[in-house]
């Protein structure tokens, strides 16, 4: 298996835990968007060796594909479907971000693509 298959094998594994521990690894507001391109911001509490996924619900037309646009300093990103995965590095405390996009369709057939650049806060 390729190197990079093998990080995101071990991003998607860290994110398979409980769903009531997941919510005690990670906090983040939920974020609203008007339009079909956006650029967005928001920001995430992670614990250190945990993740986070953020999806895109609600949307107005259809996602295709769903990309990391720029790589966190010191956790760990990827994708699984249209899920953005963040996990951060066990041991670390402090900031870290990245950014990812959903790319698509809107509801009457332009180009979408929502931009969105997670700004985290590590804690042990």
């Amino acid at each position: 298996m390729h190197k990079s298959c093998l990080g995101l094998a071990a991003i998607s594994f860290a994110l398979m835990s409980a769903n009531a521990a997941r919510a005690a690894d990670c906090e983040a507001a939920p974020i609203y968007f008007n339009g079909n391109v956006a650029e967005l911001s928001g920001d995430v509490t992670v614990k250190a060796g945990k993740g986070c996924g953020f999806g895109l619900n609600g949307i107005q037309g259809a996602i295709n594909e769903t990309v990391v646009t720029q790589q966190p300093k010191v956790g760990r990103a990827g994708v699984r479907g249209h899920t953005a995965i963040y996990v951060a590095k066990p041991g670390y405390q402090g900031s870290d971000e990245f950014t990812y996009a959903h790319i698509g369709i809107n509801q009457y057939g332009g180009p979408m693509k929502v931009s969105i650049r997670r700004k985290i806060t590590v804690v042990p």
